[in-house]
């Protein structure tokens, strides 16, 4: 077994997941913590807590005193997922949560290295206006517009100071993996459409507006940076952005999402998600039962994620919207990329293997 100990939050969620696969596939001791249990913890022992309840968090961690890294990966996510992207509540519960994990951990934990937490574009304001051409970090950041990154952030530096423990903080941008019941799962939310239409006979129509450029991070790729930001001493209290390293257009895209499901290619027919998604789930049914996957309903199977998918969507035209740089990361020595293409089309096997989605038609 490798030597460490890794606790992974948020293990039902995109990047948790991927973490969580990730050590545990690297023989790492691996405890993933989610109010719901993931769909698959390949190995890891998992422990159901709520991380907003203070002395929930100090008797489930308790015994943690081994732990090398702790990945935070937890989101709390309000039930009007953008609105609440600004809220004060939102602000404060995610604070708390990972306040409470370090409280409950570090103190106990002598051998602890490394704790990774994750923020995103919405650093630059990306969810309130336009992103920067380049963003970067240290210098673009906009703490005007309320987000709890600032609270955690704020918090993680000043708790990690004297400590034999550092802290990183990874900002990917439009965040693409894994999961049953997350807030902002694209993939899940094109493979249900994809399977709707095959179940009524119809090509794959494009649901959004053509034009806007996408920047999208692989959970795999953050899963490496993660495992590298734990042993690297260049990686110490820094902040780094995290992207593929190519942009694309999802309407560009779609030909190969078709594909990748063998579907044909339709029209541009708008889909509300969040309106359409109760609505069908009779039908996500007929598609369960036609091919025995261990996807749940509807509503269970996306979370808030048909919202996001609105969202997207919604965001399909308009042209470049910014980006983030990720020169900083790449000089600190990771250097990692993968083409977008290769990664939508990666996802989308891997939920047919593991019968999310109907397998390739």
């Amino acid at each position: 077994m490798a030597q460490g100990h890794i606790v992974v939050t948020g293990a039902s969620g995109l990047v948790g997941r991927a973490a969580m696969e990730h050590f545990a596939r690297a023989g790492y001791k691996v405890t993933a913590v989610s109010r719901r249990a993931p769909f698959d913890s390949y190995g890891a022992r998992h422990v159901s807590v709520d991380l907003a309840d203070e002395a929930v968090c100090r008797a489930a961690f308790a015994s943690l005193g081994d732990v090398t890294q702790i990945v935070f990966a937890a989101l709390h996510e309000m039930p009007d997922l953008v609105a609440g992207w600004t809220s004060q509540a939102h602000i404060e519960r995610n604070a708390a949560m990972l306040r409470n994990t370090i409280e409950a951990i570090a103190p106990s934990a002598p051998g602890l290295r490394n704790v990774t937490v994750l923020q995103g574009p919405k650093a630059y304001g990306a969810h309130v206006k336009p992103l920067k051409i380049a963003a970067r970090e240290d210098r673009d950041e906009d703490r005007s517009i309320p987000h709890f990154y600032w609270a955690q952030e704020d918090y993680i530096r000043d708790r990690a100071h004297g400590q034999d423990w550092g802290w990183t903080i990874l900002r990917p941008c439009f965040v693409m993996g894994m999961a049953v019941g997350g807030a902002m799962n694209l993939i899940g939310a094109i493979g249900f459409y994809a399977a709707l239409l095959r179940q009524r006979g119809k090509p794959l129509h494009f649901p959004g507006s053509r034009g806007a450029i996408s920047q999208p991070t692989d959970t795999d790729l953050m899963a490496r940076a993660i495992a590298w930001a734990g042993e690297a001493e260049a990686a110490r209290d820094q902040v780094f952005n995290i992207a593929n390293g190519d942009l694309f257009a999802l309407a560009d895209m779609w030909p190969a999402i078709a594909d990748a499901l063998g579907m044909d290619i339709g029209e541009d027919r708008p889909f509300p998600f969040e309106e359409q998604v109760p609505r069908c789930s009779g039908e996500w049914d007929l598609v369960r039962r036609r091919h025995d996957l261990i996807s749940p309903g509807a509503a269970s199977f996306l979370g808030q994620s048909a919202q996001f998918a609105d969202w997207i969507f919604a965001r399909a035209s308009g042209g470049l919207r910014g980006s983030i740089s990720t020169v900083k990361l790449q000089n600190a020595g990771f250097t990692e990329a993968m083409y977008s293409e290769d990664m939508f089309r990666k996802w989308i096997a891997r939920y047919q293997q593991a019968k999310l989605i109907p397998p390739r038609g």
